[in-house]
């Protein structure tokens, strides 16, 4: 048989068990596996698999991942979501909307040391939806606002997506995280004036905070809370930004930095270390799992010539490429009700990356759309995986389908962003294209 149609075949029996949801790493390990052994023999195969494996997930690069992975864990076993949440109402608790602006506020700057939408949205799930609700906040606004705001998590660095995004596209991770800085902050803005907006035409379902200390006492406070973040972020991306460190050493000095934080904030003790370390040991054996599953399912695409004809055939249809961001992002959101951001990345950049390329678009700012696009798939049924954790961090007390029709105003909202973006793209290009290197 044609190693085309093994190709085909094998997307499909993937496809079968995403569907019968087996885990998404298992499926592309089976079919990755079962591929080669049947286009190779199975000597071959198994002396080519471990090798391949290998050589893609010992990148040094990649060290990044656990890197930034722990200093995310350490500052959040630190306080640090709290103190973010604290020092945002002192500044916009009692503006319409305040509580709202506050967790978004907030989303933004413990996203300057999480690098995850989930941890953002397990939480602020525990910090701010009780907060809202208690102060008459309809519970879809309340829930709607954490599950998108969590996204800002994938734009502002440190982002964990754009480092595997980097080190699959063999992209400057550096030039990356410097880009997501401006789209992070057009991000928070635009919500911000939607919030506004909401509050203002519907005040009943997001009445003022009376009882918020704005005072200036309370403001100078703040900068006390925060003061953890902001050395945190200005050791990382300046060392980055100012060429002092490679992205692998800034990761290094910020996991070191937030334990050291631990210790100043008197949050240190040994349950706390050994929990943030499992936790990222837990979170990075996720990560390396999948990208393990992903090295063997591209080498079968690329053998059976999948990648070859996928982009053989794009290049046939001369597509523009606004028609082409169009169709990409029609089809992210579909594949989005499926799969995890980091799932859909792994698998389709293999066959995205040519069509870019063939294109001339810009990698580092097709990097920055598709972190957003992959995002919004995180709050739309039936997948939604930000919404599930917030579900399963909230309990019984808000229901699965409040949450997902509270997201989706502000999914809107997150097109609009990227819309900006693919007619200003140097809102993401700017910054990097002056780095000192």
């Amino acid at each position: 048989m044609d190693p085309l149609y093994i190709g085909i075949i094998g997307i499909i029996g993937l496809l079968i068990m995403i569907i019968l949801r087996f885990p998404i790493a298992i499926a592309l390990v089976t079919v990755g596996c079962v591929g080669l052994i049947y286009l190779y023999s199975f000597s071959q195969a198994m002396y080519y698999i471990p090798h391949e494996v290998y050589s893609y997930i010992s990148k040094f690069t990649f060290t990044a991942v656990p890197l930034f992975l722990m200093m995310g864990y350490f500052a959040f076993y630190a306080g640090l979501t709290e103190d973010a949440y604290d020092a945002s109402r002192a500044w916009v608790g009692k503006l319409p909307g305040g509580l709202a602006l506050t967790t978004v506020a907030g989303c933004a700057l413990f996203a300057a040391t999480a690098g995850s939408s989930l941890a953002e949205c397990a939480a602020m799930s525990r910090i701010a939806v009780p907060e809202m609700r208690r102060s008459g906040y309809s519970a879809r606004l309340a829930t709607g606002v954490v599950a998108s705001a969590g996204g800002l998590a994938v734009v502002i660095p440190p982002s964990i997506i754009m480092i595997i995004y980097g080190v699959m596209t063999e992209t400057s991770i550096g030039e990356l995280l410097i880009a997501g800085i401006v789209p992070g902050i057009l991000y928070f803005g635009v919500f911000v004036v939607a919030i506004m907006g909401w509050a203002w035409f519907k005040p009943a379902s997001a009445p003022r905070e009376k009882g918020a200390d704005t005072s200036w006492e309370a403001k100078k406070a703040s900068f006390k809370k925060v003061w953890g973040i902001a050395i945190l972020f200005a050791l990382v991306m300046g060392s980055i930004y100012g060429g002092l460190t490679t992205p692998d050493e800034a990761a290094a000095i910020g996991a070191a930095g937030a334990i050291v934080m631990t210790f100043f904030k008197k949050k240190l003790s040994w349950p706390i270390f050994k929990l943030a370390v499992v936790d990222t040991v837990k979170a990075s054996a996720m990560v390396f799992l999948l990208l393990a599953g992903a090295s063997i399912f591209t080498a079968f695409m690329a053998v059976s010539g999948v990648i070859d004809g996928a982009t053989t055939g794009f290049i046939g249809l001369d597509l523009p490429p606004g028609m082409l961001l169009l169709s990409l992002f029609a089809f992210y959101i579909i594949l989005g009700m499926f799969l995890d951001s980091i799932s859909m990345m792994i698998l389709t950049l293999p066959v995205v990356m040519p069509m870019i390329d063939t294109v001339g678009l810009s990698v580092i700012w097709f990097g920055v759309i598709m972190c957003m696009i992959v995002e919004i798939g995180c709050i739309t049924p039936p997948m939604g995986l930000n919404v599930y954790v917030m579900k399963a961090a909230m309990g019984k007390e808000i229901e699965l389908t409040t949450i997902f029709a509270g997201a989706l105003p502000f999914v809107i909202l997150q097109i609009l962003i990227v819309v900006i973006l693919y007619y200003v793209p140097q809102l993401a290009l700017w910054l990097p294209g002056h780095m000192l290197r």
